[in-house]
């Protein structure tokens, strides 16, 4: 069975006569390319694939941080490409087509990109040039492009490519310096592209923020912020919440939120109960089926040095009511699975555990160790989906309520040192290093690793992206 790999000879010479349209008034000209379907259901935001209705977006292979070739309609590898789906859900290769001729990066294995409606939103390295002709290699712009290649935008500029983002369908955030930033881009025209942000404002929507935990799934953004003023001397610090359009601002939990203890005139003491006055970390949230957010966050308290509570979980409707601890080390590497199931997170000794709060820690199953990662939970099989933390060449899944041995699905390279590995459905994507970091993928129930046909060619995952024709292949026959 012949890989596919992407046709470099053709697309470049597509993107040299696409490339000679750029006009002085529109920097982002581009051929439209039609189709889309904005009011389709979108699954799986915030990674290198995202699915609406028959359509799938991805990143084309994963080249670098782009350098300072990352000019508009230069980029092929490592841009966005649309493909359509068959019936069955596999890709159809000779669909796909360039939506976003730019280099999608930023180190952060939370970014990704998103779609909302009929906008691809997407993090890119800036190389604009100084008065002295050097293009930056630090800058990232926040982007946005639509679906059917019609329309970019240029949402922002930060100085950095590192940065915590989430892209909401009005505002873009982002956590840099202990500030939770924004930019709004609701004032935007949206018929026409921009280059210079031109209608969109920037803000702050929270300052001295130690942590954060948001979802592409939600409209509330969940932080711990450090206590300043005449407080500013005492070991707390409180959980707040706030919309992203900066509404609704709460304090969920604060000095004496977690002390039950009274005086005579009944107010709270927490003077008298210092192992009851917290500093909070958040960890992470889960938005369950019906809406509602579970937070993941690790305790301390302070007797002359901070103290270790463990890690627990809460509905943040009301914290207190519902606070479980799951672990008592107070793990920071976790995997979230809702209220009711807790999370996979590491023990003392770097094992990962399932805690759902109803056993006792030292009773937790045990399920993998340190030098493994988890990248998916499929809870109505009660397995998860995991590979190696570094060159990981198998994937593999395990139960996670029972244990056990582990069970190998595929035996591919998977690059896995830079965003999430995504699934959507039953089909898993990731870029396979034994093809050049170009997007694979296979279907988890039905592939079998070990199907071997007549010829002797064994199981394969499916290239997606480009078709290379018999010309390209030649050359590359030569090259060798």
């Amino acid at each position: 069975m012949k890989k596919k790999i992407i046709g470099v000879v053709s697309l470049l010479a597509l993107v040299v006569i696409l490339a000679t349209a750029l006009v002085a008034c529109n920097p982002y000209k581009w051929n439209g390319i039609g189709g889309g379907d904005p009011s389709a259901e979108v699954e799986s935001n915030g990674g290198y694939v995202v699915k609406q209705g028959k359509y799938l977006y991805y990143i084309n292979g994963y080249e670098g941080t782009g350098g300072s070739n990352n000019e508009w309609g230069t980029p092929v590898k490592q841009s966005i490409v649309r493909s359509e789906l068959n019936e069955d859900g596999s890709v159809n290769n000779a669909t796909t087509k360039v939506v976003v001729p730019k280099i999608i990066y930023n180190s952060s294995a939370k970014g990704g990109f998103a779609i909302f409606g009929e906008w691809i939103y997407y993090a890119t390295p800036n190389n604009d040039r100084d008065k002295n002709g050097t293009a930056s290699t630090t800058d990232t712009d926040f982007m946005r492009t639509k679906i059917d290649a019609s329309v970019t935008q240029r949402l922002g500029k930060i100085n950095t490519r590192s940065a915590e983002y989430l892209f909401t369908p009005t505002r873009v955030l982002y956590y840099t310096s202990n500030t939770i930033s924004y930019i709004d881009f609701t004032g935007m025209k949206t018929n026409k592209s921009i280059d210079d942000a031109k209608g969109a404002k920037e803000g702050v929507l929270a300052e001295n923020v130690s942590s954060v935990a948001w979802n592409m799934a939600s409209d509330t953004v969940y932080y711990t912020q450090t206590v300043t003023g005449d407080n500013s001397y005492k070991n707390y610090n409180e959980l707040c919440s706030v919309k992203v359009n900066g509404s609704d601002k709460k304090v969920l939990a604060t000095e004496d939120t977690f002390v039950t203890d009274v005086d005579k005139d009944g107010n709270k003491t927490p003077q008298t109960q210092p192992l009851k006055v917290f500093k909070y970390t958040l960890r992470d949230m889960f938005v369950e089926s019906d809406g509602s957010h579970t937070l993941y966050y690790t305790k301390t308290h302070y007797i002359g040095s901070d103290k270790q509570d463990g890690l627990f979980c809460a509905k943040a409707a009301d914290l207190v009511k519902s606070e479980k601890e799951l672990e008592p080390s107070g793990a920071s590497t976790l995997y979230p699975l809702g209220y009711e199931d807790g999370a996979l997170a590491y023990n003392a000794a770097s094992m990962y555990c399932w805690y759902d709060g109803k056993v006792k820690p030292e009773d937790a199953v045990q399920v993998l160790n340190a030098s493994k990662t988890i990248w998916r939970v499929d809870p109505k099989e009660g397995v998860v989906y995991f590979t190696a933390s570094s060159s990981a060449t198998t994937l593999e899944k395990i139960s996670y309520k029972s244990g056990g041995n582990a069970t190998v699905i595929m035996s591919e390279g998977i690059k896995v040192d830079w965003l999430k590995l995504d699934f959507i459905g039953d089909n898993f994507y990731f870029f396979a290093t034994d093809d050049s970091n170009f997007m694979h993928t296979i279907n988890v129930k039905t592939f079998d690793k070990n199907f071997e046909d007549e010829d002797g060619n064994k199981a394969e995952s499916a290239y997606i992206g480009f078709e290379r024709d018999e010309e390209d292949e030649e050359d590359e026959e030569e090259d060798k």
